[in-house]
């Protein structure tokens, strides 16, 4: 999943801490975005906003081996991963 997501993220500051972003994500059943929410900040606004709109632009999220999608998720996403 979060490999679907991390060539969406759009970010070019450098920054010294490598604190992840973690979202909440909603999907309905075909994998489809519904919501997205900041639960933890990584204390880097801009990297906080890059992530939430690379989850935004990617729309759908793949499905699990099982065929379903797990909802609601939480995302951790790292700056320098």
């Amino acid at each position: 999943i979060r490999a679907r997501i991390k060539p969406n993220i759009t970010f070019t500051e450098d920054i010294a801490s490598n604190t992840p972003a973690e979202v909440e994500v909603r999907c309905a059943p075909d994998g489809t975005i519904v919501a997205r929410k900041l639960v933890k900040s990584s204390g880097n606004t801009a990297w906080d906003n890059a992530v939430l709109k690379a989850i935004d632009k990617t729309e759908v999220l793949p499905r699990d081996t099982d065929g379903r999608v797990h909802s609601p998720l939480i995302i951790s996403f790292r700056p320098r991963d």
